[in-house]
C-alpha cells in the first residue's frame, strides 16, 4: 500500500451544507444536520453486532461485519500501520471485531463519525462467549488454530486464546467502562444499546436520525466461520 493513499471519505466530514431549508415554499423549516462520516459498532463481540450489522443494512447502508480472518486482519494491519483502511472504507457502517478495539484511532482517522456501542446482560454475553470457544457448539471453532488472525485477535482483546470466565468478563467491563469515559463529553457521538431482549429501532433511527422501518429490528444468529 502507498503510504499516503487516496482514499474516499464523505466531504469535509459530514458539515458541509448544514442549513435549515423549506420544501416547496412551505413555512415549516427542514433543518439539514451533519452527515456523519461513518458508522462504527464498537461493542465487544458477542453483544448481538450481527444484528446491527443487518439493522444498518435495512437502513440503507452499506454494512460490514467479520467477512473472514483475512478481511479483519487487513482491517487491523492498515489502521495500525498508516491509520487509515482501504478495506474498512469500502463500507460506510462497520461492527464486530477488530472494530471495537479500534475506536480511538477510528475517531482519530474518520473525524465526525457515529459510534454504537452494544452491550448485554453479563451472564447472557459470558454464556455467548464460552459457547462460542466450544467446539461442540461452534463448528468452525477448529478452523481458528488455521487462520491468520482469530487467534490473534483473541489476545489482543484477552490476552489470551483460551477461554477464562473471569478474565473475560474484566475485560467486558473494561471496554465498555472505557468507551463511555472515552466519550464522556461528546453524548451526541455514542449509542449505548441494550441488546436484551430485542432493543427496537427507536434508539438507533433517533440517533442516525432515520425512519423507523415497518420490519420489525432483526434478530439475527452468527453462521459465518469466525
Amino acid at each position: 500500500m502507498d503510504a499516503s493513499p487516496q482514499y474516499q471519505i464523505i466531504v469535509g466530514y459530514g458539515h458541509i451544507g448544514c442549513c435549515a431549508v423549506y420544501k416547496n415554499f412551505s413555512e415549516e423549516e427542514t433543518v439539514l444536520g451533519p452527515v456523519p462520516t461513518r458508522i462504527f459498532g464498537i461493542g465487544m463481540h458477542k453483544t448481538a453486532t450481527t444484528s446491527l450489522h443487518h439493522a444498518l443494512k435495512i437502513l440503507g447502508m452499506e454494512s460490514g461485519h467479520w467477512e473472514n480472518a483475512h478481511w479483519a486482519k487487513a482491517i487491523w494491519d492498515e489502521m495500525t500501520t498508516w491509520g487509515r483502511s482501504h478495506t474498512l472504507e469500502k463500507f460506510y457502517a462497520l461492527c464486530d471485531l477488530p472494530i471495537p478495539l479500534l475506536y480511538c484511532e477510528l475517531d482519530k482517522a474518520y473525524p465526525g463519525s457515529k459510534f454504537i456501542l452494544t452491550v448485554r446482560n453479563e451472564q447472557s454475553w459470558l454464556n455467548s462467549v464460552q459457547n462460542h470457544w466450544n467446539h461442540e457448539r461452534n463448528p468452525f471453532r477448529g478452523a481458528w488454530s488455521t487462520d491468520p488472525f482469530t487467534h490473534k485477535v483473541h489476545k489482543l482483546l484477552y490476552g489470551q486464546k483460551g477461554f477464562d470466565a473471569d478474565v473475560f468478563l474484566e475485560r467486558y467491563r473494561r471496554h465498555n467502562a472505557e468507551v463511555r469515559e472515552y466519550f464522556r463529553d461528546r453524548p451526541g457521538d455514542l449509542l449505548i444499546m441494550n441488546m436484551d431482549p430485542n432493543p427496537g429501532w427507536n434508539g438507533l433511527c433517533n440517533f442516525l436520525s432515520k425512519p423507523t422501518p415497518a420490519t420489525p429490528y432483526p434478530i439475527k444468529l452468527v453462521t459465518r466461520p469466525r
